[in-house]
């Protein structure tokens, strides 16, 4: 696929706004599968998006930047994986191989941008003693930019070379190797789940587990079916549970006019 100048520049933006999302406005379009989305959106391959976000998001769940640490930048590799596969016509699954080596390398880049937010702090403080509020106005403005310019740079770097350089390194790959990355990418969505469920209450609810596995692989019923039945399964037991709590308030407001 040969993209058109006005998908190149939408992704380019969006690039630039999904830090600034993250950090900022927090409307959840800086997440791995709403990233995969829009990007595939933007070049009419909805489907590859939604694969490559969706199972970027299953490895990024249970990460988080606790204290300021870096963590792999799964959002950015939605956009990057996605917009290589579509227009090189790769696998999914490959996508997904290549997204998750950007997500590392993003890694490197936040640690940049902390460590000139460093400097820019300090410089602000010491400026604010002073009451030159304009250069701490400056240096705010500057923290953004440079919020924006982390994942921007890598983004507009991937649209601008990325193609043509990946389908220059396919084209001297042996066929051993990208055999081998799709089926590494098709084993990542399992090794995303197995991550989900170890920060579930698994035992608990092993039941349900074993109800979703039969509804999908013996009634065949579709991914979006099951994930319903979940959620009306979650509202009656939540409902349930809220009937036991107003009762057991109602047992105690007894027993004290008692």
């Amino acid at each position: 696929m040969h993209p058109q100048m006005w998908q190149l520049i939408l992704i380019i933006v969006y690039g630039f706004f999904i830090n600034y999302e993250k950090n900022s406005t927090m409307f959840g379009t800086y997440q791995p599968v709403a990233a995969g989305f829009i990007t595939g959106l933007i070049l009419g391959d909805v489907q590859t998006g939604l694969f490559i976000g969706g199972t970027l998001q299953l490895m990024s769940l249970g990460i988080s930047n606790f204290g300021g640490a870096s963590i792999p930048d799964y959002q950015t590799a939605s956009i990057v994986a996605t917009f290589i596969t579509v227009t090189t016509g790769q696998k999914a699954s490959v996508g997904i191989s290549i997204g998750i080596p950007v997500a590392l390398l993003m890694v490197e880049f936040d640690v940049i941008r902390n460590t000139i937010g460093i400097w820019m702090v300090d410089n602000a403080e010491a400026q604010a003693k002073k009451g030159n509020y304009k250069t701490v106005t400056a240096m705010q403005m500057f923290g953004v930019f440079l919020t924006v310019l982390t994942t921007g740079l890598p983004v507009a770097l991937s649209v601008i070379f990325g193609p043509s350089l990946v389908r220059s390194i396919l084209n001297v790959t042996p066929q051993w190797l990208t055999g081998g990355l799709s089926v590494a990418g098709g084993l990542l969505p399992a090794v995303g789940i197995a991550l989900l469920l170890r920060y579930l209450p698994a035992k608990e609810y092993f039941s349900y587990l074993i109800f979703g596995f039969v509804l999908a692989v013996y009634v065949k019923v579709s991914l979006l079916g099951v994930a319903l039945v979940g959620v009306g399964i979650a509202l009656l037991i939540y409902k349930h549970e809220g009937q036991q709590t107003n009762a057991a308030t109602g047992a105690e407001g007894m027993m004290e006019d008692e």
